[in-house]
């Protein structure tokens, strides 16, 4: 059955709205997540990990289901029941879908969140972490063993090593689930951190699968290549769950790899004749940057049938021109589908395979999406919810079987995102043409950037937390400019001091601030007059109107003048010894500037996560050290880094050292203080941080751990 558009009768117009086909009579709601898993135990497909330090491990189905197992035994073990929640904290691909399926087996219900690079209070992504747990009522935390001390030092919790859970015997009796029982809870980071849990059926799961394949064209004979995270909702369901569904093969690449090497994504859809495999559109922008000016490679790429391109904004000229440079070496020139989901409707719901034809649309500067999959149906509404006619610009809303049923213990907002008549609020604007939309924008104040949504507000409360950002007259903004292959950050901010070297040192901080507590880096930084912000009479920034100015090029001598700024400052305390010079080398090569301190910090003169990843890759390559992300994290400047390079990785240090003592004197219960209130002055030390060093070193022996962990716990203490 082909998708149905509706028609308004009396104008004999097209409404815009239109339905996916009709799922077939013969799909099987009443399977389990347990029967598809062992249903594709009996094939001799499974699952190759490229992991992290270059080893590749292939695990079979059957395997998977055995080692699923033994941790359902573990879990089983520790008391849990069916629908209890449990934390995912997992470094390694194959530990991660082990555990989740252990969950699945044992009707518990996997939580998974992304490891961080550490576990702080000023880091977004672990306070992620804290509020999770406290939501699901604490839970328990599966993790690695060598991650246990640290989510410890952070978190209060019931922990648990997967190795640990590994050991037990295996448990052949899996839990029986009806097909509208939560099946997985996908958090989303919202506003200030605070994340709402997406609730994902047993049902949500199986149509996404079969919705997956259907649309897109996938078989058991499909070989399907991820290296996004597996926390993200579309890799989880679109690139595992769907495989497993199919009973074909799949590869899970581990992100630092191509993160690092971008070619290295085409280098293994070549090696292993993969043909399906997606990312979201800033990958495809990291392709077109290595691919110019390289010798030709030699890959065949005849084998890709479907590549995805979601989870962002897709930009039209960033997938012609990838599709333009990889002709040369096979590709189709379809190959490439623009899709639109959520993890609200269980990732991917619209998928077009018609790129190629994108010319013939009237709205050529907005990339077709394509049609919902079977099961799922859309609609563009205006302020009134009424549905509007095709080709006008509204709200998108979706109905349907992927969509979630709501967000775990957070009544007020379902009662938000579903219209009376039942339909899920998407929050995103779009148009539908010829039964096909287009996203256009979103209608709330949210930036998307490689995939992820950060909050106008949020970022700009840091910012003016800084001494000299006048306080609302900071403005970030998602932008483009032609060179820029997806959107980038923006943020315009008014200074009481308009110094070049004050104007230095604000930029320096913004982006430290925004890439340490944000977790995004801020591509342009552009300091400016009050008057330049425009308002509402109410007050209100108008960031739109900035980022027309933006792009129309208004802003590009201030841009140049902090270019100019940062070029011409004097390095002070440069490079000593050779392995300093070596890793300034790198720095400025990857960074594009002519000098650095040995105090610089990489993240406040340019740097982000993806430039980390090269930085990575060549230390790595040119000093033959064996580093991991986290340890560029933890040591941002060239005479830290340095200086841990040059230790014996055998000793452990003082900071260790003092954690460990922590962890002992944590167990002692008597030495537990409740704190509701702090104003500290610390001799010898600037904050309560840099005071818990100088106390992890030993150099104070009073038992403060307690007070320490209440402190990273609770945002109200004033210090």
């Amino acid at each position: 059955m082909s998708d149905r558009i509706e028609y308004n009768n009396s104008t004999s117009k097209q409404l815009a709205i239109v339905h996916g086909e009709s799922l077939p009579e013969d799909l099987d709601f009443a399977i389990a997540l347990p029967q598809i898993l062992h249903r594709a135990a009996r094939e001799t497909t499974g699952i190759l990990y490229l992991h992290s330090d270059g080893t590749e491990t292939f695990q079979s189905y059957a395997d998977l289901l055995e080692e699923a197992r033994y941790i359902l035994a573990g879990l089983r073990s520790l008391g849990l029941q069916p629908q209890d929640k449990v934390i995912l904290q997992l470094n390694h691909n194959k530990d991660f879908l082990a555990t989740f399926w252990g969950c699945i087996l044992g009707g518990f219900i996997p939580v998974p969140l992304g490891v961080v690079p550490s576990y702080t209070s000023d880091n977004n992504k672990a306070n992620l972490l804290f509020h999770a747990w406290q939501l699901c009522e604490q839970p328990i935390i599966v993790t690695d063993a060598q991650l246990i001390p640290a989510i410890q030092t952070f978190l209060d919790a019931q922990i648990v090593a997967v190795e640990d859970l590994k050991q037990n015997q295996s448990d052949n009796n899996w839990h029986h689930t009806q097909p509208d029982d939560l099946a997985l809870l996908i958090m989303t980071s919202g506003s200030t951190g605070v994340p709402k849990g997406v609730m994902l059926s047993v049902r949500n799961l199986l149509v996404s699968a079969f919705g997956m394949a259907s649309a897109n064209g996938l078989s058991r004979d499909s070989i399907a290549l991820n290296w996004m995270p597996l926390e993200h909702a579309a890799s989880l369901v679109m690139f595992h769950l769907t495989q497993v569904y199919l009973g074909s093969q799949q590869i899970h690449v581990s992100n630092e790899i191509v993160l690092q090497n971008p070619l290295k994504w085409l280098d293994l859809c070549d090696r292993d004749r993969v043909t399906a495999t997606w990312a979201p559109n800033f990958a495809y922008g990291l392709i077109n940057e290595r691919l110019q000016g390289l010798s030709k490679q030699s890959w065949d790429l005849s084998c890709l049938r479907w590549m995805g391109n979601g989870a962002e904004a897709v930009v039209g000229k960033t997938t012609k021109r990838f599709l333009e440079l990889l002709a040369p070496y096979g590709l189709a020139s379809n190959a490439v589908s623009p899709g639109y989901g959520m993890s609200e409707t269980c990732s991917g719901i619209v998928h077009s395979h018609q790129f190629s034809l994108l010319c013939a649309m009237a709205h050529n500067s907005f990339v077709e999406v394509g049609t919902p999959i079977p099961g799922v149906s859309l609609r563009i509404v205006d302020a009134e919810n009424r549905v509007v006619e095709e080709g006008t610009i509204g709200l998108l809303q979706v109905k349907g079987l992927t969509v979630t049923s709501g967000y775990y213990k957070r009544p007020e907002y379902n009662c938000e995102i579903f219209t009376e008549d039942g339909w899920f609020n998407t929050g995103d604007l779009g148009f539908i043409q010829n039964g096909r939309l287009a996203i256009t924008g979103r209608q709330k104040e949210v930036i998307i950037i490689n995939g992820i949504n950060y909050y106008n507000h949020e970022i700009e409360a840091v910012i003016e937390e800084i001494d000299g950002v006048e306080v609302s007259y900071t403005a970030a903004c998602a932008v483009r400019r032609d060179e820029d292959t997806t959107d980038k950050l923006a943020v315009f901010f008014n200074l009481s001091v308009s110094d070049d070297d004050f104007i230095l040192e604000i930029v320096k901080q913004i982006r430290k601030v925004v890439t340490s507590k944000i977790g995004i880096y801020p591509d342009y930084l552009i300091p400016v007059e009050r008057d330049v912000i425009p308002k509402t009479a109410l007050g209100k920034i108008q960031r739109k109107e900035l980022v027309r100015r933006f792009e129309f090029g208004e802003f590009d001598l201030i841009l140049h003048k902090i270019q100019v700024l940062f070029n011409n400052q004097k390095a002070s305390d440069l490079p000593r010894n050779e392995l300093e010079r070596e890793i300034a080398n790198i720095w400025q090569e990857i960074l594009g500037i002519k000098q650095v301190s040995l105090h610089d910090n990489f993240f406040e003169l340019g740097g982000n996560s993806l430039l980390l990843m090269q930085v990575l890759a060549q230390l790595q390559e040119k000093i033959e050290k064996t580093i991991s992300t986290v340890e560029l994290f933890q040591y941002p400047t060239i005479a830290t880094l340095a200086q841990y390079l040059s230790q014996d990785k055998t000793e452990v240090t003082a900071a260790q050292q003092g954690q460990q003592k922590a962890q002992r004197r944590r167990k002692d219960k008597g030495t537990d203080i409740a704190v509701i209130g702090m104003s500290c002055r610390f001799p010898g030390a600037k904050n309560i941080d840099e005071f818990w060093q100088i106390y992890a070193m030993g150099l104070n022996q009073f038992p403060f751990s307690a007070m320490k962990k209440f402190w990273r716990r609770e945002s109200t203490l004033n210090c």
